[in-house]
């Protein structure tokens, strides 16, 4: 499935298979240019981001901001799954909360989301 989420930026949503790890990933595409991939799985109402990478030459575009706006934008809960030390504050931005360690969530109706 592709869908595109703005700005020239397309989602390319690989189905899910036990030898990809039974994960949904996704090709994230800025004009037909890989630049970058998601991993993630998609529950009925919840989407739990495990990495979201974007390729070194293509950091610092807000692709990943443009990602994560947009899995926003479809589920009313959103998880950061294994949070590195390094990637905490990326997350704090995107208007996650800590609730742990590692882990991080996003909720829709949280009223201290802006």
């Amino acid at each position: 499935m592709k869908k595109h989420i703005g700005r020239e930026l397309d989602l390319i949503r690989q189905e899910r298979r036990a030898e990809l790890g039974d994960y949904d990933w996704f090709d994230i595409e800025n004009d037909t240019v890989q630049v970058g991939k998601s991993r993630c799985r998609i529950e009925a109402d919840k989407i739990t981001i495990f990495s979201i990478m974007i390729y070194p030459e293509y950091e610092h575009n807000g692709f990943a901001s443009a990602v994560i706006d947009f899995f926003k934008s479809q589920y009313p809960l959103v998880y950061a799954d294994r949070v590195r030390f390094t990637a905490r504050e990326f997350w704090f931005k995107q208007g996650f909360l800590e609730e742990s360690e590692t882990l991080f969530a996003w909720h829709r109706n949280d009223k201290n989301l802006v």
